[in-house]
């Protein structure tokens, strides 16, 4: 069963229609890509996705048991501080609210914001912010993840750690973006959608490699889309177009390849 089912939806706004007979499914694994231009309906549908707008007509079925949601303005009028914020949300997921939860910290210092965890929220940086609102959406261990321009904000570095973070979850994820590299190193489906319609929905071809590895090196910089290590085995998510030469590097690099076949 798809975790999320969108049928025929629509939605008008003051008369205006902003989204027409949008209709996909997304499963678990999946990472869609909704691109178009400005002003062609891409935030309002993952408003829609999360519940945060009803659609004007259509069908939404939602069969995942936790949403998080990332706008693409985090809110500025907060008064709360940063770890007061997050420690917010934490209970809202059934944490304890007497300290920061190890995944809080864990989070925090992964993102380089642990040193902002007293400061108010309306006071830091928008890129800072910007890791605020994805790491709320973390702490739900979300079975969906929506996120609207995530990368608003950030440095490369923060942007690549971000990719390195969404392409080893175990979650459905759907998200709009500008940026064509981020697109073509997460999404495995893209959605596009032009003055509201559904144009294309274009699947990217994967393979799976799985990999003896002598040290953690012999994996650097690889554009590997999501990858599990057990032991001194690997098993790696790329790009079709890109495994032959991804084969021929891990080769150089003192890799044995131990099975290659295409990701269904």
């Amino acid at each position: 069963m798809p975790i999320l089912e969108v049928r025929e939806v629509g939605k008008v706004i003051d008369g205006v229609p902003i989204l027409e007979s949008i209709s996909f499914a997304c499963d678990v694994g999946d990472s869609i890509a909704v691109i178009g231009k400005n002003g062609s309906g891409k935030s309002t549908l993952l408003k829609i996705l999360a519940g945060i707008h009803e659609p004007s007509h259509g069908l939404i079925l939602r069969h995942a048991k936790r949403i998080g949601y990332v706008p693409e303005q985090f809110p500025q009028n907060l008064r709360f501080k940063v770890g007061e914020y997050l420690r917010k949300i934490s209970t809202f997921h059934k944490k304890s609210n007497d300290k920061f939860s190890p995944e809080l910290e864990e989070y925090a210092r992964i993102f380089g914001i642990d040193s902002y965890l007293h400061s108010p929220l309306h006071l830091v940086s928008k890129g800072t912010r910007q890791k605020v609102g994805i790491i709320q959406a973390l702490l739900a261990k979300p079975d969906l993840l929506l996120l609207d321009e995530p990368l608003t904000g950030l440095d490369q570095s923060s942007q690549e750690l971000l990719i390195n973070i969404l392409g080893n979850l175990q979650t459905a994820i759907i998200f709009t973006a500008h940026e064509e590299w981020f697109v073509s190193k997460l999404a495995t489906h893209i959605l596009q959608i032009e003055t509201g319609e559904m144009v294309t929905n274009r699947t990217i071809a994967q393979m799976v490699i799985r990999t003896w590895f002598p040290n953690k090196e012999a994996l650097a910089g690889l554009p590997i889309r999501q990858f599990e290590i057990s032991g001194k085995i690997a098993q790696l998510v790329v790009e079709m177009e890109q495994s032959d030469r991804i084969l021929r590097e891990l080769l150089h690099r003192g890799c044995s390849i131990l099975e290659v076949k295409e990701r269904k």
